[in-house]
């Protein structure tokens, strides 16, 4: 259902290029990630718009000190050093429509679609973790908005908005891995292979400020 949304408001973008309109560029600011968005002013009403959002974290833990270490019998200066690195790239697709109009205030209602793409790294004492590796690979991720909002137009140009909706993540990991077990009946390790299928729905509010220019 999600992928014919997302084809249809890429369709409808496409086909709003061609028609007699105005270009539109926004960023804004809010209680998330902040983002920018470029749109088409089809007629009053309609601004499909494609957005982009970034994130990106470091983390670094590192632990010294001494230890006895029982293969040799003796105490040893030790350090360990865990290091993390990852970004999200949310790229997104949506269209905004305008509902009412009083003087130079306008309100709208907004939808949009996104597919988060996550690149992340791990690494213990300079080595990178090759499970971790492979468990970022199976992990999926898309998401929605759906908000109401308003824009006061200084001139025909540019406007300040502001808005407030509903955004919906879900988040999908599944891994299988080969595993054993020790049967009683048969006195002997039995061979299996373990899934894990974990799956997380959040549905926060949000809040943004906008600052639009259409050209």
């Amino acid at each position: 259902m999600k992928t014919k949304l997302l084809v249809l408001f890429i369709a409808v973008f496409v086909f709003t290029i061609k028609s007699n309109g105005q270009f539109s560029f926004g960023v804004s600011s809010g209680i998330g990630l902040n983002s920018a968005y470029f749109g088409y002013k089809v007629n009053s009403k309609i601004v499909p718009y494609i957005g982009f959002q970034y994130l990106n974290a470091k983390f670094k833990y590192e632990e010294s000190g001494e230890r006895y270490d029982y293969d040799i019998g003796q105490v040893i200066s030790y350090s360990d050093m865990t290091e993390f690195s990852g970004s999200i790239y949310i790229p997104n697709i949506g269209v905004k429509y305008f509902i009412k109009q009083h003087n130079k205030i306008q309100a709208y209602l907004s939808l949009s679609l996104s597919k988060p793409l996550i690149s992340a790294k791990l690494k213990v004492d300079g080595e990178e973790d090759e499970d971790f590796k492979e468990s970022i690979k199976n992990v999926s991720m898309w998401g929605g908005e759906f908000g109401f909002g308003v824009e006061y137009f200084f001139d025909e140009n540019f406007s300040l908005g502001g808005e407030f909706g509903l955004r919906h993540l879900h988040v999908k990991y599944n891994d299988t891995y080969d595993s054993e077990f020790y049967n009683p009946d048969t006195g002997n390790d039995q061979d299996t292979e373990i899934e894990n299928d974990i799956k997380l729905n959040l549905n926060p509010t949000f809040s943004k400020i906008s600052l639009n220019y259409y050209f």
